[in-house]
């Protein structure tokens, strides 16, 4: 079996290459198909509690999403692989971006069809990026948030906007492997697991409830500029608000779930 020729040091640019020669993805046992991609938003996360004991009102949440990739092996530690993708062989993708409404269930049509086998896909991948997932200085902002928290009579008005760039970038795990922990892990939520069987003709939905980015975050801990009018999460490791919305934002559990539906559906 052939599997997608990626590595750590890839950009977006060559993958899309590696995809379109067909060379990249299993093709032994199952059936070359395309099939659209559409993201939702969850309006349930529009108001919602947290295990911290806030109540959270969230006007606005947006995601940018790169790429979407799956695997046909099922997830494992992935936080002791070095690669930026995930081992053994990818089976689908949708190499197209997505500015995401993750407070609207309208569907949400991502830039391109996706494509791959019918092999079942067993783990997925999102790629939050507008182009190359190596670069290191990337100001790109790939969440932006606002909303409001309360508890115990005090309200935390709040903004945030997220990146991932050297602001995110980590040293290795090892010294004497500096390419060990790239800056491309960080831009990779993986691995999320799934069960799918992809169809020709069908519709890849990914439906994301960001009120999951939010639930371990400790608001009495924000602080804001004198005389602002809201409390800003900081676009860095600052204190435990901004690490844990940025924890959640990368969670591969809770905020995003995949489904298919065939084409008949």
């Amino acid at each position: 079996m052939k599997n997608l020729n990626l590595r750590g040091g890839l950009s977006l640019a060559l993958t899309c290459l590696c995809l379109l020669a067909l060379g990249c993805i299993s093709t032994t046992g199952g059936e070359w198909i395309e099939f659209e991609a559409v993201g939702v938003g969850d309006e349930a996360s529009r108001e919602f509690s947290t295990p911290l004991g806030y109540e959270v009102r969230l006007d606005e949440a947006h995601l940018r999403i790169g790429a979407l990739y799956f695997n046909q092996s099922a997830p494992g530690n992935h936080a002791l692989e070095t690669s930026c993708v995930l081992p053994g062989i990818y089976s689908a993708q949708v190499r197209g971006g997505l500015w995401l409404d993750a407070l609207s269930e309208e569907r949400q049509r991502f830039a391109v069809k996706g494509s791959g086998t019918t092999e079942p896909s067993r783990a997925a991948e999102i790629w939050l990026s507008s182009g190359n997932v190596d670069i290191a200085d990337d100001p790109t902002v790939v969440l932006e948030a606002a909303g409001e928290a309360f508890r115990g009579g005090v309200y935390w008005p709040f903004k945030a906007r997220l990146s991932i760039g050297l602001n995110r970038l980590e040293p290795p795990l090892n010294p004497a492997l500096p390419g060990s922990n790239p800056i491309c892990k960080q831009r990779i939520i993986t691995p999320i697991p799934i069960e799918l069987d992809l169809k020709n003709r069908g519709t890849l939905v990914l439906k994301v409830a960001p009120s999951a980015w939010f639930r371990n975050i400790e608001f009495a801990e924000l602080s804001k500029a004198p005389g602002a009018a809201y409390y800003e999460f900081k676009d860095e490791a600052a204190g435990q608000p901004d690490n844990a919305l940025y924890a959640g934002m990368r969670a591969n559990l809770g905020p995003y779930h995949f489904s298919f539906e065939g084409p008949s559906e």
